[in-house]
């Protein structure tokens, strides 16, 4: 077996480890469970429901690597705001929040598991045509 194949073999395991590791929630940080108001947790459902599922940002990360994990961390996607009309300010805030976390979070996924397949598939290439 080629020692570079092994190399390359290696890093694709180690990115792939550390992507996950940057992706998985902490649930240790989260802190103790609390009462949750049942307007907060309405919205909070709602928002999570409406996130939906964007693929776009499994070809990002496809594409752009590392660059389009870094930009969805550090995009705040818009709301829709055609969901917050004639709602309380409770419901609100706790809709926005909610809803611009689980976009950032699942456009974080999908990037770096399309970073990780593109790096995959670019070191099987390499192997291959070095061979």
């Amino acid at each position: 077996m080629n020692p570079i194949f092994r190399y390359t073999t290696l890093v694709i395991i180690l990115i792939l480890i550390s992507n996950c590791m940057l992706i998985l929630p902490v649930e240790a940080m989260t802190g103790p469970e609390h009462h949750v108001d049942p307007i907060v947790e309405l919205a909070q459902g709602d928002a999570r429901r409406d996130a939906g599922l964007n693929l776009s940002w499994l070809a990002y990360g496809a594409g752009c690597w590392m660059f389009a994990v870094v930009h969805a961390s550090v995009n705040d996607p818009p709301v829709p705001s055609d969901r917050l009309l004639g709602k309380s300010p409770k419901y609100v805030n706790a809709y926005t929040d909610e809803y611009k976390r689980s976009v950032k979070n699942q456009r974080m996924e999908m990037s770096a598991i399309g970073w990780g397949v593109s790096l995959a598939a670019a070191f099987w290439l390499w192997n291959i045509f070095t061979d």
